[in-house]
């Protein structure tokens, strides 16, 4: 402390009147940009001193030490060259914080390699072994759940593990299994690329499971595989796999449990730990969840694959009530003799974590953040998504800015201490919304009217629509990307937070929403190409599958997974027959029903009740009244016959019983001979004996078949 003194006053003898111990060390370029502020901080004090952030005790200044010797590249190398502005900073897109929670998670994987290499590892971890592990994360919307899933299934992938994750969507529940199926779709697409990426270990693993795979399958059952995975179909080369046969509809969703279940397990015997991700499954239905977190998780546990399976979950407890489907399942779990769970609750940030991220971000010492991160902290109430949009809009409006006087940033305290921050996310959402450019807030609001993500081919066409910006997409969608608030990558553009999508489409007036869908619905639907080319929304009825872009930038591309019909269809869906032209809903159910049937055909059963039912809200009940309208009869019976079908495969008899006693009421017996058999199938599936033979008997009765007389009983 002595030498520092000394040295301290033999600088400022000798230093220039206009110039300041900081200056003259920043000017010599000798030294790293935090070096010479912490020599100032130290020698710069007392009453005459110019030290920016002096120091108070030694403790601060063994903090400072400590944070450079362990974080060197944040806390002591310069991040420019020293000339010029460096890139301004974006709160949010790195990791910082939960550290507990991290190393949480992270002890579950650590305990199964440990388990795998060692049988003496269940006296050291508990009882544990054998059974499935599952992880559940939970908290509030924004509360950083998928980030540090994510952020975990980063590191495991660094140590060999396979992760794959998949995200619900909120208002698409109708999907969720076709969430789940691409879910182990993607799995086969990386085994696709692993066989040919040139790692020899990778390549070996490729080639063993596609082994195992024809081992455990035979020809049929990867048929029907086909049809929930199509990628199978060129990871298996040279193997004969068709599109699904028949298979009665009430059986579909015990086909779609073995074909996962076997999958899971086949994949398992190759002996390379993966984890899956399903994150918001408050998003599911009934249906997903137990085949998720029942069967699937069962059949590892029988296959004793739970040595190299990980199963993560992530949810948001404050969408969720008591009656939810995962509540109930979550509490079974716990009780599990199969599965061990683990629960890991995001409560708000703290003081000190908020305080870490600033101090990361712009690359200051904690102690010069302090103050910063304590007053984020109390206007945001520790809400970590709600902290990161507020500093980052502080960077846009320059309140946090870069000093070139001092080389670091700097922020303006009296305008921070002064400002006014909302009751809520949503309200400060709004908020920052209002700032954008009216073109760049169009193109985030037509954005928001796709959900989470759509493709940049799709955008492409629209950009030649009115609902798209004067001067084009490209432009507005950079300027979001910049802010922060999208990310583009792999032909698609997706929000970096649900929450900025959810905040974004509620904030758009209720008719101007209904506007946006009906004018992208109607766009799109113009655009798609069939075989029976043509601009009438009417003759779409005999689209189906991929559709090919015409009159586009994209000429002859593919949008892949989900047609440009069906993409049309969701708009107009949304907007609700009531917004709708009398004339035109018959059009639009004709889309319903095509893209319904051809997610039938892919055996996306849930997904194709939603559109059938979708179609029949179109239509109405009138045109079962109208005698006259014979041919809408039977486009009517088309839809409630799909529906039926689609219920039954799923299971949900309430629907099956209600849309087939529709059809029986409402045309004539011959027509109504299927919905017969529909019903009285799903009545078997169910055990309702009873109920069988009282439909049996009035259907035999309705087809002027005779029923003998009981046989008299015997006489004594």
């Amino acid at each position: 402390k002595y030498h520092i003194e000394n040295e301290g006053r033999k600088l400022k003898s000798s230093r220039r009147e206009d110039t300041t111990i900081l200056s003259d060390l920043l000017e010599c370029n000798c030294y790293p940009i935090s070096i010479c502020h912490f020599l100032s901080d130290m020698i710069d004090t007392g009453p005459e001193g110019n030290a920016t952030n002096p120091f108070t005790t030694m403790e601060e200044i063994l903090q400072d030490l400590e944070e450079m010797i362990s974080h060197p590249y944040l806390f002591l190398h310069d991040s420019h060259s020293g000339v010029g502005i460096p890139i301004l900073p974006a709160f949010g897109r790195q990791y910082h914080g939960r550290k507990k929670e991290v190393a949480r998670f992270l002890e579950i994987p650590t305990r199964m390699e440990v388990s795998n290499r060692s049988v003496s590892s269940q006296s050291q971890f508990g009882n544990n072994s054998g059974k499935v592990e599952a992880i559940f994360v939970s908290g509030r919307g924004g509360s950083g759940k998928s980030h540090l899933v994510n952020k975990c299934g980063d590191f495991l992938s660094m140590q060999g593990w396979l992760v794959i994750g998949k995200k619900f969507e909120r208002g698409l529940e109708h999907n969720a299994q076709g969430v789940v199926c691409s879910l182990f779709d993607e799995v086969v697409k990386i085994l696709v690329m692993m066989r040919s990426g040139g790692d020899e270990q990778d390549t070996e693993y490729s080639e063993n499971v596609a082994k195992i795979l024809v081992d455990s399958f035979d020809a049929s059952s990867l048929s029907s595989l086909f049809g929930y995975l199509p990628s199978i179909k060129s990871f298996l080369d040279g193997i004969a796999v068709k599109r699904t046969s028949f298979v009665e509809s009430n059986l579909m969703h015990w086909q779609l449990v073995f074909l996962l279940t076997r999958f899971i397990n086949a994949l398992l015997r190759a002996n390379r730990p993966i984890m899956l991700i399903l994150d918001d499954l408050q998003w599911s239905d009934e249906l997903t969840i137990e085949l998720v977190l029942g069967d699937i998780l069962e059949a590892v546990f029988d296959g004793k694959g739970g040595c190299n399976f990980l199963f993560a979950g992530v949810y948001r407890d404050d969408n969720m009530s008591n009656e939810h489907p995962l509540s109930a399942k979550l509490s079974n779990l716990r009780q599990s003799q199969s599965v061990h769970v683990t629960d890991i609750d995001l409560s708000s940030f703290t003081k000190r974590d908020v305080s870490e991220i600033i101090a990361n971000e712009l690359r200051l010492p904690s102690r010069v953040v302090s103050e910063l991160g304590d007053i984020v902290h109390k206007k945001t109430s520790g809400h970590i998504f709600y902290a990161v949009e507020l500093l980052n809009a502080l960077v846009r409006d320059s309140t946090i800015y870069f000093s070139l006087k001092t080389r670091r940033f700097q922020w303006c305290w009296e305008k921070i201490c002064s400002l006014k921050t909302s009751d809520s996310v949503a309200q400060f959402m709004v908020s920052t919304f209002s700032t954008l450019e009216p073109e760049v807030l169009q193109m985030l609001r037509l954005l928001s009217c796709f959900g989470l993500h759509t493709d940049v081919d799709v955008l492409d066409i629209l950009d030649a629509s009115c609902v798209a910006p004067f001067d084009g997409i490209r432009t507005p969608l950079q300027n979001l990307s910049d802010l922060g608030f999208i990310e583009v990558a792999g032909g698609l553009v997706r929000f970096t937070h649900d929450l900025i999508q959810q905040h974004v489409y509620e904030s758009i007036e209720l008719e101007q929403r209904r506007t946006f869908h009906i004018e992208i619905g109607l766009f799109l639907g113009w655009k798609v190409s069939t075989s029976r080319t043509s601009s009438d929304a009417s003759s779409l009825e005999g689209a189906v599958g991929k559709m090919y872009i015409s009159e586009s930038k994209s000429q002859g591309s593919v949008i892949t997974e989900r047609s440009l019909l069906s993409i049309a269809t969701d708009h107009i869906n949304h907007a609700g027959p009531e917004f709708v032209e009398q004339s035109e809903r018959k059009s639009f159910a004709v889309w319903n029903l095509e893209v319904g049937k051809e997610l039938s055909a892919r055996c996306d059963f849930g997904c194709a009740l939603h559109y059938y039912e979708q179609g029949i809200a179109f239509v109405g009940n009138e045109v079962w009244v109208d005698e006259c309208d014979i041919n809408g009869k039977y486009f009517c019976l088309d839809l409630y016959e799909g529906a039926a079908e689609a219920a039954s495969a799923i299971r949900n008899d309430t629907k099956v019983k209600h849309y087939t006693n529709v059809i029986i009421r409402n045309v004539p017996l011959d027509n109504s001979l299927p919905a017969w058999i529909t019903l009285i199938s799903s009545l078997e599936s169910n055990g309702r004996h009873l109920e069988i033979l009282e439909k049996g008997i009035k259907l035999i009765q309705l087809l002027n078949i005779d029923i003998p007389p009981p046989p008299p009983s015997p006489t004594a």
